[in-house]
């Protein structure tokens, strides 16, 4: 297989890997072309120009270039499609993207991804992979296979709907986790709970330090542009507002009902699963 990735981002390069580990043909280009130049020299890679001619002899394309750029370059590259080739994207935000390749006309296949994962999976092992799949085809089932063999589950579904899920699994947590640590960092004493530490303290503060190893811009454009974000963090604003309230006149009562709620629509015995996995991963790191 001859596989071009635009974009010699940290995703373009886990792809690249992914496909040279698989023996694919695989070139490599980025606007930076020093970028491309040294992901390609470390992966033994070819590093093309420009993405038009990165394009033109490949049979499957992937696009891995910032949510904002990624229409404009599926449209950038169209005139260069191979016919039959397989045309993707991975950008973490789909409606704008699936949009620009409905406007495209081509006779290659079309389909939109979201790898659920980050450049530091080892592997697909038990990852997920949503797909939106514009105009599919035989390189696609293929593909689709690759991924399934390999551990991954590939979930086919509208990109209003993907949009509106990641509003919640990406753009609800990482606001959750951004204010959280701008909420520490704007209090005395955080150099000090090192030593007084709680369980939960400590896996939410290392859940924290991990999500802010992302890239800044990324988690930025996830939040501007899916359309849906907004109806997130306002949802999560609104919580707080409310607790908050209760808690100014000393009512405990909304605690108590978030406990019941949560028992009642999650389950006890998956809350009961969830406190003892928390502690064998903490006594686990202790032994």
């Amino acid at each position: 297989m001859k596989l071009a990735i635009l974009g010699a981002g940290a995703m373009g390069e886990w792809f690249a890997k992914f496909a040279k580990n698989r023996e694919w043909n695989v070139s490599i280009s980025d606007i930076k072309k020093e970028k491309a130049q040294k992901v390609a020299e470390e992966l033994n890679l070819k590093a093309v120009e420009s993405n038009k001619k990165a394009v033109e002899e490949a049979d499957t394309v992937l696009v891995s270039v910032p949510i904002k750029e990624t229409p404009k370059v599926i449209k950038e590259v169209s005139d260069s499609l191979k016919s039959n080739a397989l045309l993707l994207d991975i950008a973490s935000v789909k409606e704008k993207s699936a949009e620009a390749m409905k406007e495209i006309d081509v006779d290659s296949e079309l389909v939109s991804i979201h790898p659920l994962f980050g450049p530091g999976a080892k592997n697909l092992e038990n990852k997920n992979i949503i797909s939106i799949p514009v105009k599919a085809g035989k390189r696609y089932t293929e593909l689709k296979k690759i991924f399934s063999n390999m551990g991954a589950l590939v979930v086919e579904m509208e990109a209003s709907e993907h949009d509106r899920l990641m509003s919640i699994t990406q753009s609800l947590t990482h606001y959750t986790l951004l204010t959280y640590f701008s909420a520490l960092n704007s209090m005395k004493g955080l150099e000090k709970t090192e030593t007084f530490k709680t369980p939960i303290f400590q896996n939410l503060l290392d859940l924290t330090k991990a999500f802010l190893q992302e890239d800044p811009k990324l988690c930025g454009d996830i939040q501007t542009e899916n359309r849906y974000s907004t109806m997130a963090r306002s949802s999560l604003r609104e919580a707080c507002r409310s607790l908050d309230v209760g808690l100014k006149s000393k009512n405990t009562k909304p605690i108590e009902e978030i406990f019941e709620e949560a028992h009642d629509k999650i389950g006890s015995e998956e809350l009961k699963t969830a406190y003892e996995k928390l502690y064998e991963k903490i006594e686990g790191k202790e032994k």
